[in-house]
């Protein structure tokens, strides 16, 4: 269940979201696990920036974490004494990026200042994980199973996004919230839990990606997806795209944060941490959603007529959304005066409901000044 969020109260609100961001909880573990997983690190000839941008000796020791929690070890034997830093270092790395080992608990303990001998902590026992393990590859695999014939990896992508989006409800409190398993199978997740959904089928599809953490604009920690499509990466964010709302609406979906570039994200909105400094940027803006699907307008004239459009066959259908995105700022706000200033929304509303014997009560937006993006969101008569 979706309930709406003001514009004015969202960038609280997403503070308040990210600030529970990535804190799993934490157990004891038992013994071995199936060798299941796939290393995206290195399959197919695939190997991640993350990854890549290690030394020699960083790999080493990010391959020795890796290969220790797939056994289910209580420790990870180093062979050598490594600095408490450098170690922490790896072992977040190992944690975001191995999503698939979802059993390894957040919690890094190294009591010296030099490590040999790396303690690990799960939050599940080996027959538990495996269990959950079954649920999650069968969850993953009906998607994967769902994807239309013959689309692009941009597609595949978006198709993974609103599957993320629609299934799962944004919760704090949940069991499981910051793993894949959470999201796909329990229904319930935080960014962590997001971002970790959407690399599993990424990996399953056979589409470069890894996690990024860092925070917000106000500093909450915040998890979010790079992946590759067409050749350059682009920055997706299902966590962002799936807002707490208090008008219901089990069905909102909004595409602001899918397959967009840096310079739209990063430094405004998402802060990479620095262990992400050394990746290649997000530069390509082709693959952006509302481009895939011809939503991008130049001219005010020609958006209002595409909602309006769009208003038009959400009406008849039953649905609630209609989006596209501005070329620039100017038609931009071009269209906000127009549609809310002038009340054209609410003629548009008047025009279809008489032609066409609609039930739209109103709406409500989701706009978004800082990408361009306009959200109407429908009320119907029969809504509470």
């Amino acid at each position: 269940m979706k309930l709406k969020r003001s514009a004015a109260a969202c960038a609280a609100l997403c503070a308040a979201i990210l600030t529970a961001g990535c804190m799993p909880v934490s157990e004891r573990p038992a013994e071995s696990l199936p060798q299941t997983i796939l290393n995206m690190n290195t399959a197919e000839g695939y190997v991640s920036p993350v990854y890549d941008a290690l030394t020699e000796e960083e790999k080493n020791l990010y391959d020795t974490i890796k290969n220790a929690v797939l056994e289910f070890n209580e420790s990870a034997e180093l062979g050598k004494a490594v600095p408490k830093d450098e170690l922490r270092k790896i072992y977040k790395l190992v944690y975001s990026q191995e999503r698939d080992l979802f059993w390894l608990s957040s919690l890094f303990y190294a009591p010296d200042d030099k490590i040999s001998t790396l303690r690990l902590n799960y939050i599940y026992t080996k027959d538990d994980a495996a269990l959950k393990r079954a649920e999650l590859d069968l969850k993953a695999s009906e998607i994967i199973g769902e994807l239309p014939e013959n689309i692009s990896d941009a597609e595949k992508v978006i198709y993974f996004h609103d599957k993320i989006v629609t299934g799962c409800d944004f919760s704090q409190s949940a069991e499981h919230v910051n793993s894949a398993y959470g999201v796909l199978v329990a229904g319930a997740g935080q960014c962590e839990g997001y971002a970790a959904a959407m690399s599993l089928l990424c990996n399953k599809a056979g589409i470069p990606n890894y996690t990024v953490c860092g925070t917000n604009s106000s500093g909450d920690t915040h998890a979010w997806n790079k992946v590759m499509v067409g050749g350059n990466w682009y920055n997706v964010d299902c966590t962002w795209d799936d807002p707490i709302l208090n008008h219901y609406n089990a069905d909102f979906l909004k595409h602001d944060y899918c397959l967009v570039s840096d310079k739209e994200i990063i430094g405004i909105t998402h802060f990479p941490d620095e262990l992400y400094k050394n990746v290649p940027p997000c530069t390509a803006e082709e693959m952006n959603y509302f481009a895939v699907k011809g939503l991008v307008f130049n001219t005010a004239a020609d958006a209002c007529a595409e909602l309006k459009e769009q208003i038009r066959s959400a009406g008849l259908s039953g649905k609630r959304e209609a989006e596209l995105r501005l070329s620039g700022a100017d038609p931009y706000y071009a269209v906000i005066a127009r549609l809310f200033d002038s009340g054209e929304i609410k003629q548009m509303i008047e025009d279809i409901n008489g032609n066409y014997g609609t039930k739209i009560r109103s709406a409500y937006d989701h706009n978004n000044d800082k990408l361009n993006i306009v959200h109407i969101s429908l009320i119907y008569e029969n809504d509470e």
